[in-house]
């Protein structure tokens, strides 16, 4: 796998993971959107933007790792 594809395959896992967020309503887009922000400034992973803001908890951070993990699984 180059780097494009998997570039390709961890913006497709972020629009995802934004999807799940919004319909789940973990967060609603004014948090997604300041969250973003922030991760284009600090190039970290969205999860961890939104644990340092208190935009979801341990638990939350928790259950969404094995969303992930599954959707990931998914997509591939």
């Amino acid at each position: 796998m180059n780097h494009s594809s998997s570039t390709f395959s961890a913006e497709i896992q972020q629009e995802e993971l934004e999807r799940h967020l919004l319909e789940s309503a973990l967060v609603d887009q004014e948090q997604l959107t300041l969250a973003k922000k922030i991760q284009v400034r600090q190039e970290g992973p969205l999860l961890m933007i939104l644990f340092q803001l208190s935009f979801i908890d341990l638990h939350q951070f928790s259950g969404l790792l094995d969303w992930m993990t599954q959707a990931g699984a998914d997509v591939c």
